[in-house]
């Protein structure tokens, strides 16, 4: 593996082409398992975060980019640095990296993984007194955490600035109104469980709110427009209208939403 460049390393890593002849084993990521299946679908969110925490993602770049001549960023080289042991090892073939620890590199390109599980992760009518998985309510979050703190050193699809916008904005931006939404979830689920007895609630929401504001605007969020997406037992939406308006100096529910927050 060469280990000297007198030109400078790229900022950015180039994307590398995710086709590969014959001779190159690859893993599909899934497997042929149904994401819709809650199970499958907490694995999937798991392995993932699993896999970019590891740099696994990061490396199998660094090993394409390499393959293809293409220059390697300064994150990269240090990537393949920790796999220069694999050239001694009896699965490599003519100082190809094919395998780590056993694994061959996945058959699509980070970000396409990400988005064939982001999708099944929204509740496109959230109903507080439906109990929902785990994995819908905690997965994105979790899924972005892991994308931004570990993602900054890998390829982007053109046109895309930075590693969260590889999820669609408009998918995005629902999946972070559903992070909100959850303050709310379980309301109606039993008696106890109503704004007027959880006040609080509606305080939580808000700061979800203030902190996803972009998603706020990006939909040009009503209270009225709100309740199409958020399904309250009919004795909350009254209550909901009017702490809302009330917290947020709000007049009408015609009113875009950002503008008060």
């Amino acid at each position: 593996m060469p280990k000297g460049n007198k030109l400078p390393a790229p900022q950015r890593p180039s994307r590398p082409r995710w086709v590969f002849d014959s001779s190159v084993p690859t893993s599909e990521w899934f497997a042929g398992q149904s994401l819709d299946e809650t199970w499958n679908l907490q694995d999937a969110v798991a392995s993932f975060v699993y896999e970019m925490e590891r740099g696994r993602f990061l490396t199998w770049e660094a090993v394409a980019c390499h393959e293809q001549g293409l220059p390697l960023t300064a994150q990269q080289n240090a990537a393949l640095n920790d796999l220069i042991n694999f050239n001694d090892d009896d699965e490599q073939d003519d100082d190809r990296i094919l395998y780590i620890n056993d694994i061959a590199r996945p058959s699509e390109p980070w970000d396409a993984i990400l988005n064939q599980i982001v999708p099944h992760l929204l509740i496109e009518s959230f109903r507080t007194a439906d109990m929902q998985a785990q994995v819908k309510l905690e997965g994105f979050s979790r899924l972005m955490d892991a994308v931004r703190k570990h993602g900054q050193g890998l390829s982007l699809p053109p046109g895309i600035t930075s590693p969260e916008e590889v999820v669609p904005a408009e998918l995005r931006h629902k999946l972070w109104l559903q992070v909100c939404l959850d303050d709310l979830g379980g309301l109606g689920q039993e008696a106890e469980l109503n704004l007027r007895e959880q006040p609080d609630r509606i305080e939580w929401f808000i700061d979800h709110l203030r902190e996803n504001k972009e998603s706020v605007r990006f939909f040009g969020l009503t209270l009225e427009s709100v309740l199409k997406r958020l399904i309250l037992p009919e004795v909350d939406q009254p209550l909901f209208v009017e702490m809302m308006q009330r917290q947020l100096a709000m007049h009408s529910v015609q009113e875009p939403i950002a503008d008060h927050l």
